[in-house]
């Protein structure tokens, strides 16, 4: 038995698809398909029931799996305790962020920098159409993003940071009546939730938005918004990072629209400075 053997088994596990986990795994599919063999030759039992169409885990398999995750878990906490070793450092943090919960983000950043000033934290904008299940091999230990982005997961946990309320942003120089202005929005891929939500509004309101741009950077958004070309839907945190005296935000009067904001985290925390980080942002919401 050994890792590569592990590490095929879980990912078929979380796709249930010899190809896609080869694919995600980024190994030919005969490999992967020779390791299970192997693995279960070893076994001397059959983790997986495979069809043509289907695959599903045995109930040996069902067995095996919490086991198989403490290997791969146990493995990835040696390769890390030989790497800080190696490198000498102190540890090292490394978060992905939304632009909605960069406000909240910055919050526990400072206690913890407070408390641990010699550890490392890297930082990385994600988009809000980015989906946590869709990483097979995670490379950051928190992720502070929409709560509808971690979808149903066994290895996360997660708590909420905050709900964040939505409204209307123009610039000062725009008057125009709501029903006749000309919006620029964030695209439907860049953030699903936020669109999802300012299309809500409109029909609600009966009357459908005159769309003349939409954007998946939230920095090119705000560009063109401050520079009058149209009005937007945003995240009142973003809002209150603008100048009031060129962009006028007015949060939505229905406070329905809004986003869940959450933290989430492996529950296997490989990185000793993830789990005193951990304790920071637990601290804080018990406060």
């Amino acid at each position: 038995m050994n890792l590569n053997q592990i590490e095929s088994f879980l990912a078929i596990t979380k796709t249930l698809n010899f190809t896609a986990a080869a694919r995600q795994l980024g190994i030919p599919q005969s490999t992967i398909s020779r390791q299970i063999n192997d693995l279960e030759s070893q076994l001397s039992v059959r983790l997986f029931y495979r069809t043509k169409r289907d695959v599903h885990l045995t109930d040996e398999g069902k067995t095996f799996l919490p086991f198989a995750r403490e290997m791969a878990d146990a493995a990835a906490k040696g390769v890390s305790a030989v790497r800080r070793l190696r490198d000498g450092s102190d540890g090292q943090l490394s978060i992905a962020v939304t632009p909605a919960a960069e406000k909240t983000l910055c919050k526990y950043l400072e206690e913890f920098h407070r408390q641990y000033p010699a550890i490392l934290v890297d930082i990385d904008r994600i988009s809000g159409g980015y989906t946590l299940m869709d990483d097979v091999e995670s490379t950051y230990d928190f992720y502070f993003l929409y709560g509808d982005m971690l979808g149903e997961s066994e290895e996360y946990e997660s708590m909420m940071t905050h709900r964040e309320r939505i409204g209307l942003a123009r610039a000062s120089s725009i008057d125009t009546p709501l029903l006749s202005s000309e919006f620029i929005l964030l695209s439907e891929e860049a953030d699903p939730i936020l669109y999802m939500q300012a299309m809500n509004y409109c029909r609600t309101h009966r009357f459908s938005p005159n769309v003349i741009n939409t954007f998946d950077e939230v920095s090119s958004l705000l560009l063109s918004l401050r520079s009058g070309m149209g009005v937007t839907f945003l995240p009142e945190s973003i809002a209150e990072g603008l100048d009031k005296s060129a962009v006028d935000f007015t949060p939505l009067e229905d406070e329905s629209y809004y986003i869940s904001c959450i933290a989430a985290w492996k529950k296997s925390l490989l990185n000793p400075a993830a789990e005193l980080f951990l304790k920071v942002i637990q601290g804080s919401s018990d406060k």
